[in-house]
């Protein structure tokens, strides 16, 4: 990585980490609205009879996609309304960069309110997290950074149409149906102790497929 790619990136990943920082205007309403979710499902399971722990990887994956598609599409209002993406453009590095930042920073902050539910997790779902910790780490980070690879790519698809609000989610969620079984699955295995190789594999090579066609397309879907 040259020095002009690497302060292009970093100077977007620290731009979008402390507008919201600063603001945590889409973080805290996130994870409120994570937090009320989960709440719902462990109503909603205690009065079906269905086991609190079975229920519990699949409440924090729903809880992930709702939130992280607010967040997504919320993240890139600003720029769409002030007209940074123009701005974007003229960034002397290519557009896959730029992609790549912006996957972190939101990757960054998914991940950190899914730090902030696990206990919650604990606590309502009577989960014990802590017999693979690291593989549900693992399944975590390569589930949100696929499904934030996904959402960063369709979002600026949908950025210039008049129902982009609606679209981007319509959108967005048959293609996440891959990660979100693997995700899902993973998580479940890791909860149980055991090692989830197989679901592993299916979210790298999910990572590899978007991130690629995010890096690559990127500039043309700016520039449109």
């Amino acid at each position: 990585m040259s020095d002009n790619v690497f302060h292009v990136f970093s100077a977007v990943l620290r731009k979008d980490l402390r507008r919201e920082l600063r603001s945590r205007e889409i973080f805290i309403s996130s994870f409120l609205f994570s937090v009320i979710l989960l709440v719902i499902i462990f109503y909603a399971s205690k009065t079906s009879g269905v086991q609190l722990e079975a229920m519990s990887s699949g409440a924090l994956w729903l809880c992930i996609l709702f939130s992280g598609t607010i967040g997504l599409n919320r993240s890139h209002q600003s720029e769409t309304a002030n007209g940074c993406y123009r701005a974007l453009i003229l960034a002397p590095v290519e557009g896959g960069w730029l992609y790549l930042a912006k996957v972190c920073s939101n990757a960054l902050l998914l991940i950190v309110m899914e730090l902030l539910l696990l206990p919650l997790l604990v606590l309502f779902y009577h989960t014990d997290i802590s017999k693979n910790l690291g593989m549900l780490v693992t399944s975590l980070a390569l589930g949100t950074i696929a499904f934030t690879a996904v959402g960063n790519l369709v979002v600026v698809i949908t950025a210039n149409t008049r129902m982009k609000d609606v679209l981007f989610p319509v959108v967005q969620l048959p293609l996440m149906v891959p990660t979100l079984i693997a995700a899902v699955n993973a998580t479940e295995l890791a909860l149980q102790g055991k090692t989830p190789s197989n679901w592993l594999q299916v979210l790298v090579a999910v990572n590899v497929v978007f991130l690629s066609a995010g890096f690559l397309l990127y500039d043309f879907l700016l520039e449109e």
